[in-house]
């Protein structure tokens, strides 16, 4: 072939690529013909005077020119390479000058692609990525790796990337750790605070499972609903919650029969367990205090039913008086406060044990009278209490005590023609101890309980009065009556004037078998 060859063009990268663009390719060097024309590497080749700074291709990157490629400027202060000089390889077969020049331009001698990069202050189009400048990590040799270098495989290096392992391991084990128990405690905390929503809404109420032990007396008040008989159990340490106690109430159809009193019960029992002793107990042992009894006669009775010695109750009222449970007003007087109702019977109880129930009864029922004696024209609770016990001496039909305590308090009330004087024969008879009068224990103004004689209430209560007179006491019905009479015990005869009561008196003593007595319009026996 006749002239000149040059050099081929170099591959590099991936596909062929020319090195420059432009004028500022390499110009291909001529060599002396020795036989055949040789190439010269890349290496030897030696850049033109003036010629620009090489720039290699990068590789496995995008071709130079591409969209999205990045440049890196060279800095300013990058030295321009010397003008060329006749070059040629040492006896080692490198040309050194070429070298040295080309390390001081900035070129990778072993042929290592430069990194792309921008100029500073020049925006590539892709907001938010990294640029090469950025590093993390402070180059040390404490990261183990050179500066934008390889990683050092050396033994210490090594060594200390295994420790520093070990230390990050046990500090991210530690931390985990926390965070284990800290979530376990807060799940253990929401299980537990679910469980005991679920049992107060959705669960059955407390209770004891078995049918108790040991004995504890508990009192059942008049009229108490099946929450209220379960609110004083759950104080006894009867039963576990009062909502167990109810919900066994609703089941069993007797336990409204469930009567008042004080019952001897085990302790810790189940709910159904409890109703059913409380059911069981109404048909057992009880006493029945009826309403206008006195206190002699409930005395009495209670000695009967506790199978005691006749007049025991009576002694343990008189010496026991004042443990009784008597407020100051009563002044040590019991009338009027053995309050009438059911009460249970234990065994082995003391008659003191049913007075102080009896007493509380009475003590709790009177509590708000003092409020309400002046509506009706009295002075304290005690006098309604006595007027009450009056009133339910001498009526027998409760659906006239309305008409008898407006006829008790029109009498106290009038100043002329009774003159505040009641006239009734039980309080008489309560002081005397019997039914049947005469002439000169009605004539007799001595005795204070002789309301024929003595104007306004007697000194105390005559009876043990119920629900239905101190009602009827504080509500009287309207009317202008001074006189009464019970005929039977479902008729009672009212009268205005002193005439007409006269003619309702002598036919209640002609159906007795008594005399009349027109003068003090009365019956009598002699």
């Amino acid at each position: 072939m006749g002239g000149q060859q040059g050099y081929p063009q170099q591959q590099g990268g991936q596909g062929q690529q020319q090195y420059g663009g432009g004028q500022q390719g390499y110009q291909q060097q001529q060599m002396p013909q020795q036989g055949t024309q040789q190439q010269m590497p890349p290496q030897q080749q030696m850049p033109q005077q003036g010629a620009p700074q090489q720039q290699l291709p990068p590789q496995d990157g995008p071709q130079q020119g591409a969209p999205g490629a990045r440049r890196r400027a060279a800095p300013a202060e990058q030295k321009q390479p010397p003008a060329a000089r006749p070059a040629g390889p040492g006896p080692d077969g490198i040309d050194w000058e070429a070298e040295a020049a080309a390390l001081e331009a900035g070129a990778d001698p072993a042929g290592a692609v430069e990194e792309a990069g921008h100029a500073e202050g020049e925006w590539d189009g892709h907001e938010g990525e990294y640029t090469e400048d950025e590093y993390h990590g402070d180059g040390s040799a404490e990261d183990g790796n050179g500066f934008l270098g390889e990683e050092d495989q050396s033994r210490e290096a090594k060594k200390k990337r295994k420790e520093s392992g070990k230390k990050s391991g046990r500090r991210n084990g530690g931390a985990c750790l926390v965070v284990a128990l800290v979530l376990l405690g807060i799940m253990g905390g929401a299980g537990w605070w679910g469980y005991g929503f679920y049992t107060s809404h959705f669960g059955p109420p407390p209770d004891f499972p078995g049918p108790g032990s040991g004995s504890v007396k508990v009192e059942i008040k008049q009229g108490a609903a099946g929450s209220q008989m379960g609110l004083a159990l759950k104080q006894a340490g009867v039963v576990k919650s009062v909502d167990a106690f109810s919900k066994a109430c609703d089941k069993n159809v007797k336990c409204t029969t469930i009567q008042p009193g004080t019952y001897s019960m085990p302790t810790e029992m189940s709910a159904d367990g409890a109703v059913q002793f409380l059911v069981d107990a109404n048909g057992g042992e009880k006493l029945i205090v009826q309403e206008g009894l006195t206190a002699a006669a409930t005395y009495v009775k209670i000695d009967d039913k506790l199978k005691l010695a006749k007049g025991t109750t009576a002694a343990v009222a008189k010496e026991q008086v004042g443990t009784l449970g008597l407020p100051p007003y009563a002044n040590g007087n019991i009338e009027g406060f053995l309050w009438p109702t059911r009460y249970s019977i234990t065994e082995g109880m003391k008659p003191e044990e049913l007075l102080k129930q009896m007493v509380k009864n009475a003590v709790d029922r009177y509590a708000s009278l003092d409020a309400e004696a002046s509506k009706i024209g009295l002075k304290t609770g005690y006098d309604v209490v006595i007027e009450a016990s009056i009133l339910q001496a001498e009526g027998n039909n409760p659906e006239d005590f309305a008409k008898m305590a407006r006829t008790i308090q029109n009498r106290l009330a009038d100043k002329g023609k009774v003159n505040g004087k009641l006239g009734m024969d039980t309080t008489l008879q309560y002081a005397l101890g019997r039914k049947n009068l005469d002439k000169k224990d009605i004539n007799d103004a001595s005795n204070k309980y002789n309301t024929y004689y003595n104007a306004g209430l007697p000194p105390t209560p005559i009876s043990n009065p119920g629900d239905a007179a101190l009602k009827a006491t504080l509500n009287p019905a309207d009317g202008k009556w001074l006189y009464f009479i019970a005929m039977s015990p479902t008729s009672t005869l009212f009268a205005d004037t002193d005439t007409e009561h006269a003619k309702n008196v002598e036919s209640y003593c002609l159906a007795a078998g008594q005399k009349f007595d027109a003068v003090s319009v009365h019956c009598t026996t002699k």
